[in-house]
Order: structure tokens, then C-alpha cells, then sequence
């Protein structure tokens, strides 16, 4: 190999060195011609011209700095010239062409001209400033260097290559037939060679062993040697297994050769003696043949790969040669003379330890008067450099009359040998290590299944020793009804590895499932082997089956909560959130299209009496009829929400004028008015609606549906059976509103305004838990007025922040009357969304807490109505947060009529929830209305809320409730609504009574 390597060198180094010169007489003959590079025809006859002396080069060209070729030897036209701007080897002559003094040598690329691969030398011209002005660029084929080896006397299975410093190969002979071209002359390598010659920045000569990506990441042992002319090492390559395999059993082979050798020298040296004796007159002649023959005989000694040492009969140093010195350290003048008992030596013994004089391969030659071989010694070259270990052979020469004359000593260095073979079982124990003990089971297999080796948790797996299982064979722990492995083994024979599910039996033969990983690989004789991995699957796949349940289950369940959250439950119509977002993008949809909609508000006549004669299941059944048959009166695209008892929503879109919506109306009051056959029965009612146009009413998406409530109302007045279409500017229902306004602005002036309160109770103790503040109106003329008659007016205005304000004012005072009178009573207070959504609403209770001290902020519960006009939820959040740091609690109303829904359970921080009085009060006949109060009360579970229920009217009501796990509890069946100095004589009366228990009907009136 090194004699390949050196070969190899002289000639690439002589190639280069000669196109070196050639181009550079080449770019002196351009630049002195007539004109230089401004007569191209010129240049273009001199590039045709160089070609034809030069074979190797496939063409030769100038181009500018851009890359566009100015001529070329491969035309004799100027015209239609390529570019070489997007050549790899181009944009790195451009990128240092400024500093650029010599020829550069370029990258393999795609040849321009044809299907094959090319590289480039490019020498920079230079106008008479010495700035760059154009490139000379020689193009040679790669296959050209291929040649060069083919013909070459190299070592079986060696490998020759030049490889660039940036890591591309030049040329590699042979280029392995399982590759492209591209992939070796187009891809950066990144092996061992290229590491090494980056790390130690490009040595001149040397040696390296690593695994060639080429060829399947087999190991190759590197010799290589750096050119002289151009930044590329030349490097010989040769397999491992094959460099031990001829280097083991070569490494006798050179020693005894090198004995021959010598010999053969000592031979004719003696002939030549003897015919100076017998022929003086030659003497000159044979004293010339005598030196000569000694320079050759030290030059071939010099040059030896093995370590030459020559020992006199008294072991003392008479010669050596350049390889022995380096393998011992010690130079020419320091080895001469040198005595076997030596300070300077210091060796070990194959085990490592200092060797006796007496076991120096050139004592037991002494001692012996034998031959010695294949001793290993370790030589200690100093105290911090490593040891070299080498083989030694020792030889010894004898006089004609027998007497010992030389001893010669042999030796080659075998340190990496040793290293590789220590890594080697230092990996086979490691990989032993790593087989005994892998939690999965591993089996070593032939291909034929049959078991070679097993490791500890294969045979607890099968429950069978490894030698059972060798026994059995895979045929033996595989099912061989299971179609799967066929599929297996073929995949795996086609692709090398496998891996699958199979059913594998255990030794008292049950069967399991098992995750199998499979691979075929070969060793260095060609043999084939396969290992198995096997994972019992069975706890996996019964936690995935669990697991897949509880995700079914959960989405069921998901399914189930945005069906409570989006739709009504008893029609499965949108329901009021559902109903804001689709008017939302209806809206925006229309923006979009320049067109109209319709949003019309539906109260059907006459259903109160069905309910009252009928009962609420035939009302339910009704409802559902009904809300069928208006849905199907209704476009496709139109959309039909329920968001009270009798009351439903509609959305027309895409309307060109607002007159388009009167046939959908009409329909609508048609199939309203039909009778419907409910339990036997022929039922029927009409309905009013009340009809809103976008953009017209130019207003927010719960404006539309409040102005169309009011539409309705004047239907309803109007006569019934009928629709009324919102006029923004004049309106009726504009005029009552404001007249209303006026009339609660002049009440609350007028300190009209006065509160009630209705005891909340836990039901299962009977303890009072706490006080709701319910405004009434103490009107002049009408009475006493409860909120549903005159609150909704100012849902959407002002007024609703002054009357929270003033409702909290007269709670808060009252609270602190009965704290001094030794009540302690926890009071709820209503709170508008308008109210709760102002910027300085914290502020302002932080003032209304203050005014009254004697209060504790814990003793004060604000309850949230109207969610849906929530606006900012974040906001909303927020502010909330800074309320309770005050000690203030949340509850929210009405929870399951649609005003509040899982979104704000989910993000608005609330204590308790409020089922709604509609829900309460029929559940004892009505399964849908019980279905409702039992969801709220499992959502406050889930969501970690108390609950309190509105209308407990009876003492079944509160029996069914703490059946259902609700505790808390307010109506008529504990106490209507009562004024302030009412509440203590109640109290005195309801705690005289038994707590209320399941058991008893005591507690509560009946």
C-alpha cells in the first residue's frame, strides 16, 4: 500500500505541476498578443490551438467575473456562449479570485457539454493594474484520472482516491458499482480520513482506519500523503478485514524476506572479496561494485516498513535502519553501539510487565543460538509518550566456521492492532453486557429459525430455560396460525428488518401478543444471523384499549356538554350563545355582500293556557312540534333559535330589500297557527312576531333581538297573529320605553325604590345561610312593583348602573342595621351586566364598603344577571378577581336558561350558582326540566361550585333537591320574599321549627 501511495503521489504531483505551467504560458501569450482580451476571435483560435496539444483537457475557456464565457476551445463561434455563473467551482474561484495568485483546482461537477462529471483548473487573468478581469478555466474529465489507475500495478482490493481539503473527492478508482456518480463526487464527504486530515490541518503523510460510507460503512484502513502542487491529499485505502488478513499473515513474510535480503547481501559481498583476492587488477572495479552495492543495501534497509536492527555476536548495536529508530526512539547515533543491558531500553511483556534482559528476543538468540518469533514487546519510549507495541522476529548469523556473528531483530508496529482488538472486545463485552441484561427479550437466530443465543428476560418471558428454548426454535415460540408472520419474515428478507405485531406462546403454552423487531445482518465470513426483539404487549394493549374507552367516553361527554352549552335541550334548536355567534356572522356576512337580514322575535299566543290545561308534558310535546314546523318554514341557510319558554329567534340573511323577508313571516305565521294533535289532542295557538332589519337598524347583535322583542310586543298588541316591523325613528315601543325610563329616573330621585329579602336556606340542616335583596318599585299609582315589570326597560341603559348602585347602598346600610341589632346575615345583591362591565365599578364598591365599615366584605355576595351581555370576558375576569381580593363574593343567576352557560362557568370566577325558578318548579312533572337541574348540580360538582336552587316551593321540591345533592335552597316553600323588618320575626319562628330532613315534613309549610 505505501509503495501504491507513493506512486500514486509522484504521478498526480508530475500531471498538475505540468497543466500548472501549460495554463501559465497560456495566460502570458493571451496577455501579450495584440489587444489581449479585447480581440476574442484572437483568444478564441489560441484556446483551440491549446487543446489540440493537450487530449486530457475536454475544453478550455475564458470568462468574465460573472461567469459567461467570453470564448472557448469548444467553438469557433462567439455568439450564443453559455454562462458558468451557476458552477460550483466558478462562484469559488470568483469568491477568491481577488487574492487568487495560482491555479485553482475546483470541485467535481456536472459536465456542461455532456452526461459526464468534470474537474476544473482556473487560473485568474489580471489587466496591466493587476485587478481580476477574467478566468482561464482547463476542464478535465474525472473519468481521465480513473484511468490512470486502471492499468496501475495496485494491491488486490485497494482503493485510490484524491480528495479536495473542503472534503469532495476528485477521482476514486474503483468508483463502487452500488453508487451514483453523483453521490461520490457530488456529496461533501464526511468520514474518518476527512476528520482526521481537518483536525490536524492537513498533515503531510499518515494513517487512519474508519468506516467508509461508500460502501456500507465498512472499516478501511487510510494511507495517504498530501500533493505538492495543489491543496488535495492522495489516499490508498484498503478493507480491514482484508489488511489483518494479508498483514497477519504477511507480517512473517517480510521479516524472513528481509533476512533473505540481508543474506543475499552478505553473500555477494564475500564473492566479491573473495574475486578481489583472486584478481587484483579488478580491485578498483570491485571496490566501485562493493559501494554501490552498499548504497543500495542502505537505501533498501532505509525504506523498510519493518523495524531493522542489527545485533554482533556480543549484542551490541552494529546497524539499523530509519523504522527502528522511530519505533524506539532513539536515534541512528544514539542506537550504535548500544549494549542489550541498557538504561535507555526499557520493554514489557505481553501482559504488560518489564520484561528480563533475558527474554530479549536478541538474548534468547544468544542463549539459545535458535531463531525466535512472534514475541510481543511494548517499548517504553519515555515517561509521557505512549507505548508502542510491536512483533518481533530474531534471527541469528553464522561465520563459515559456525561461530555466531549477527543477530538480527525484526519488528513491526502492531499498536493499533492491539488497540482495535481491545476495542473490539471491550465492545463484545459491552454488547454482552448490554444483551444479558436488556429489559426485552433478545434472540440471536439463524435465518432458518434456528436459536443460537438467548438472553435472561427471553427466558422469563417464555418461562422456559435458554436451552429449552434453543430446543424449541422460533418455529416453537411463534403462533404458526397467525398469518402475520409470513408477512413478517417476508418484509424482513426483503428490506433487511421488520418489525410487527405477532402472537407468540409461552412455555405452558398460553399465548400473548408481542411487538417483534427483527433484523438480518452478516458477519465478515458471509454468514447470516438475525436478532429478535420481544415485547410483551399485553398490559400495553389493554391500557390502550382503556385508554381508547376513556377517550371516547370523554368526547362523548365533550359532545354532550357542547350540546347543553350551545343548544336547547328540549327542541335542540340554538339556543341564546349559539344564536349570538351565527347573528354575528350573519351580520358580518352581510357587510361583506352588501345585502340585508331579518332578525324576527316569535312568542306563540295562547301557549300559557295549553301548559295550565294540559300540563308541561303536552306543552313540551307541543314545543317540540312546533319549533319542527317552524324550522322547516325557514331556509336552508336561515337559523331558528329558542331562548325562552315560548319564545324563538329567527335569522334571515341575504336580503336584497327588507320586503324579502315578508313571505318567510308569513309562512311563519301560517305554520304557527295550525293545529297539532298532542296526546289526542287538537292544539293550537298563533304567534306575534316582531321583525328587525340589518343594516338599517344599524345596532349590536342583542340590540337586533331586543328591538325585535319590542316589535313583538306591539304585535301582541296589536292584536296577535301577526308581525311588526321596528321603525328606528318612530316607533311606538321607542316612546314607551322612554316614558318608562323617565318614570324609574324619577323613582329612584324619589327614593321609590325599596328592598325585599328571601331567606336562602341549607335545607338538610335548616340553617339560614343567608339574605336575597330584591328591589321592588313602591309606584305611586300602581303599587308595589316586582322587577319583571319594570327592570327589562333599562337592561340597556344608564339607569340599570344607578339602580345597582342604589340597591347596594340600601343592602349594605340595612346589613349593618341588623349587625347592630345582633343579626349577622349574609345578603346577595343582583348586579346588571352594564353596571358590572363600567371601568370604576371596583372603585365604587371599594366606596360603598367604606361608607358602611361596620360591614364585612365576606358578608356581601354579588349575583350576576344577564351573563350574556357579558361582553369582555377577560375584562369581566378581571375585575372579579379584584372584587373578591375585597372580600366580595360572586354567584351567578338564572344558571340554565341560557343567560349563563359553561363559558362562564369555565372563566368567570363564581362561587355559587342559581338554578333558575322556571327549572325548579316543574321538575317533579316535567323529566326534561329534572334532567336540567340535575346537570347544573353534576356541573357544579365538576366545576367545584356550590349550587342553590330558586323555587323550592314544596317540601317534595326540597326532598327531590337533597336527593339530587343541591343543600341549598330558597322559594315559597321556605319564605316569600318579605320586607327588612319582617326578617327578624321570621327567623325566631323558623328556628323554633325541626330542621328539614328527608324524613319529615316539618320545616316547611306544605
Amino acid at each position: 500500500m505505501q509503495s501504491n501511495l507513493m506512486l500514486l503521489t509522484r504521478t498526480l504531483d508530475t500531471f498538475f505541476l505540468s497543466k500548472r505551467a501549460g495554463m501559465f504560458s497560456l495566460a502570458d501569450a493571451i496577455a501579450i498578443s495584440p489587444d489581449g482580451l479585447d480581440n476574442l476571435a484572437r483568444v478564441q483560435q489560441m484556446l483551440v490551438d491549446y487543446r489540440k496539444h493537450r487530449p486530457e483537457v475536454s475544453q478550455a475557456f475564458v470568462s468574465d467575473l460573472s461567469g459567461q464565457l467570453l470564448a472557448s476551445s469548444h467553438t469557433t463561434s462567439l455568439r450564443d456562449l453559455p454562462s458558468m455563473a451557476s458552477q460550483p467551482s466558478f462562484q469559488d474561484v470568483v469568491r477568491v479570485a481577488r487574492d487568487l495568485r495560482d491555479v485553482y483546482l475546483g470541485r467535481p461537477q456536472r459536465d456542461m457539454l455532456g452526461p459526464g462529471w468534470v474537474f476544473t483548473l482556473s487560473y485568474v487573468l489580471r489587466d496591466t493594474q493587476g485587478q481580476p478581469r477574467a478566468v482561464l478555466t482547463d476542464v478535465f474529465p474525472v473519468d481521465f484520472l480513473e484511468s490512470l489507475w486502471k492499468d496501475a500495478p495496485l494491491v488486490q482490493q485497494l482503493t485510490v482516491g484524491v480528495l479536495r481539503d473542503d472534503g469532495y473527492l476528485m477521482t476514486r478508482y474503483p468508483v463502487p458499482v452500488s453508487v451514483t456518480k453523483e453521490e461520490v463526487y457530488g456529496t461533501r464527504r464526511d468520514g474518518a480520513l476527512v476528520r482526521y486530515l481537518t483536525a490536524q490541518k492537513f498533515p503531510v503523510q499518515g494513517r487512519v482506519e474508519g468506516p467508509n460510507a461508500l460502501l456500507n460503512g465498512q472499516n478501511f484502513i487510510n494511507l495517504f500523503h498530501r500533493l505538492d502542487q495543489l491543496p488535495a491529499t492522495v489516499f490508498v485505502a484498503q478493507p480491514e478485514n482484508r489488511f489483518f488478513r494479508v498483514w497477519g499473515r504477511s507480517i512473517d513474510t517480510p521479516l524472513a524476506l528481509t533476512v533473505l535480503l540481508l543474506a543475499f547481501i552478505k553473500f555477494v559481498s564475500l564473492r566479491l572479496a573473495r574475486r578481489e583476492k583472486e584478481n587484483e587488477d579488478q580491485r578498483q572495479v570491485v571496490e566501485q561494485v562493493l559501494r554501490d552495492s552498499e548504497i543500495e543495501q542502505r537505501s533498501l534497509i532505509d525504506n523498510l516498513m519493518t523495524g531493522l536492527v542489527i545485533h554482533d555476536a556480543t549484542g551490541a548495536v552494529v546497524r539499523c535502519n530509519a523504522e527502528a529508530s522511530n519505533l524506539l526512539g532513539l536515534s541512528f547515533e544514539q542506537m550504535t553501539g548500544k549494549q542489550l543491558i541498557d538504561p535507555a531500553w526499557s520493554f514489557l511483556n505481553e501482559e504488560g510487565q518489564t520484561m528480563p534482559v533475558s527474554d530479549y528476543p536478541a538474548s534468547r538468540v544468544v542463549a539459545t543460538r535458535e531463531p525466535v518469533n512472534g514475541i510481543v514487546v511494548g517499548i517504553v519510549r519515555s515517561k509521557d509518550a505512549d507505548i508502542c507495541w510491536v512483533l518481533c522476529r530474531a534471527d541469528p548469523w553464522f561465520t563459515p566456521v559456525g561461530a555466531l556473528d549477527k543477530i538480527v531483530v525484526t519488528f513491526v508496529d502492531i499498536t493499533m492492532r492491539r488497540k482495535l482488538t481491545s476495542q473490539l472486545q471491550d465492545r463484545e463485552l459491552k454488547f454482552q453486557a448490554l444483551f444479558d441484561n436488556s429489559m426485552d427479550a433478545v434472540l440471536l437466530t439463524s435465518p432458518d429459525g434456528t436459536v443460537l443465543a438467548v438472553n435472561r428476560a427471553a427466558c422469563r418471558l417464555f418461562g422456559l430455560s435458554e436451552a429449552q428454548i434453543i430446543a424449541r426454535g422460533r418455529a416453537g415460540l411463534a403462533d404458526p396460525t397467525d398469518p402475520r408472520l409470513h408477512e413478517l419474515l417476508g418484509r424482513r428478507e426483503q428490506m433487511g428488518q421488520a418489525a410487527g405485531l405477532l402472537t407468540m406462546v409461552r412455555g405452558d403454552g398460553s399465548r400473548f401478543t408481542a411487538e417483534i423487531s427483527s433484523s438480518i445482518y452478516g458477519d465478515s465470513e458471509g454468514r447470516q444471523y438475525s436478532s429478535m426483539i420481544v415485547r410483551d404487549m399485553t398490559e400495553r394493549l389493554r391500557s390502550q384499549a382503556e385508554l381508547e374507552a376513556a377517550n371516547a367516553q370523554m368526547r362523548r361527554i365533550n359532545e354532550q356538554l357542547a350540546e347543553v352549552a350551545h343548544f336547547d335541550m328540549l327542541t335542540h334548536l340554538p339556543n341564546r350563545v349559539l344564536l349570538a355567534d351565527r347573528l354575528q356572522q350573519a351580520m358580518a356576512h352581510c357587510v361583506r355582500r352588501q345585502k340585508s337580514l331579518a332578525v324576527a322575535f316569535l312568542d306563540l299566543d295562547g301557549f300559557k293556557d295549553i301548559n295550565d290545561r294540559y300540563g308541561h308534558a303536552a306543552g313540551d310535546e307541543f314545543l317540540v312540534a312546533i319549533a319542527k314546523r317552524l324550522r322547516l318554514a325557514l331556509r336552508d341557510g336561515d337559523t331558528l333559535a329558542r331562548i325562552g319558554g315560548d319564545e324563538f329567534v329567527a335569522v334571515m340573511s341575504d336580503l336584497s330589500t327588507e320586503h324579502d323577508c315578508e313571505p318567510l313571516l308569513l309562512r311563519l305565521l301560517q305554520v304557527a297557527a295550525e293545529p297539532l294533535q298532542v296526546g289526542g289532542n287538537s292544539l293550537q295557538v298563533s304567534a306575534s312576531i316582531g321583525v328587525t332589519i340589518y343594516p338599517q337598524d344599524g345596532s349590536s347583535s342583542e340590540q337586533l333581538i331586543r328591538h325585535a322583542d319590542q316589535a313583538m310586543y306591539l304585535a301582541k298588541q296589536a292584536g296577535k297573529n301577526r308581525f311588526h316591523l321596528f321603525d328606528v325613528a318612530s316607533d311606538a315601543a321607542i316612546r314607551i320605553k322612554r316614558e318608562s325610563l323617565d318614570q324609574i329616573a324619577a323613582a329612584i330621585a324619589q327614593h321609590q325604590l325599596v328592598l325585599y329579602y328571601q331567606p336562602q336556606v341549607n335545607m338538610q340542616t335548616g340553617e339560614v345561610v343567608g339574605m336575597e335583596a330584591l328591589v321592588r318599585w313602591l309606584h305611586p299609582e300602581r303599587g308595589l312593583l316586582a322587577p319583571g315589570q319594570f327592570l327589562p326597560v333599562i337592561e340597556d341603559h344608564d339607569l340599570a348602573i344607578a339602580i345597582g348602585e342604589r340597591v347596594l347602598d340600601l343592602a349594605l346600610s340595612q346589613m349593618a342595621q341588623w349587625l347592630a341589632a345582633g343579626l349577622h346575615l349574609p345578603v346577595s345583591v343582583n348586579v346588571f351586566s352594564r353596571q358590572l362591565q363600567q371601568d370604576d365599578f371596583v372603585h365604587k364598591l371599594r366606596q360603598a364598603l367604606a361608607a358602611h365599615p361596620t360591614v364585612p366584605s365576606s358578608a356581601l355576595e354579588l349575583e350576576i344577571v344577564e351573563t350574556s351581555a357579558l361582553q369582555d370576558m377577560a375584562q369581566v375576569s378581571g375585575l372579579m378577581h379584584a372584587c373578591a381580593e375585597l372580600g366580595v363574593r360572586f354567584a351567578l343567576d338564572d344558571f340554565g336558561t341560557g343567560y349563563s352557560s359553561l363559558t362562564y362557568l369555565k372563566k368567570l370566577p363564581a362561587e355559587l350558582l342559581k338554578i333558575d325558578q322556571s327549572f325548579v318548579r316543574d321538575m317533579l312533572d316535567d323529566r326534561d326540566d329534572l334532567a336540567i337541574v340535575q346537570g347544573v348540580v353534576g356541573l357544579s360538582k365538576a366545576f367545584n361550585r356550590k349550587v342553590i336552587a330558586e323555587g323550592v316551593d314544596t317540601v317534595a321540591h326540597g326532598r327531590k333537591l337533597l336527593a339530587m345533592g343541591c343543600v341549598l335552597g330558597q322559594g315559597y316553600g321556605i319564605a316569600r320574599p318579605m320586607p327588612a323588618q319582617q326578617v327578624p320575626g321570621w327567623l325566631d319562628q323558623w328556628r323554633a321549627q325541626q330542621p328539614w330532613v328527608p324524613q319529615e315534613d316539618v320545616g316547611l309549610p306544605a
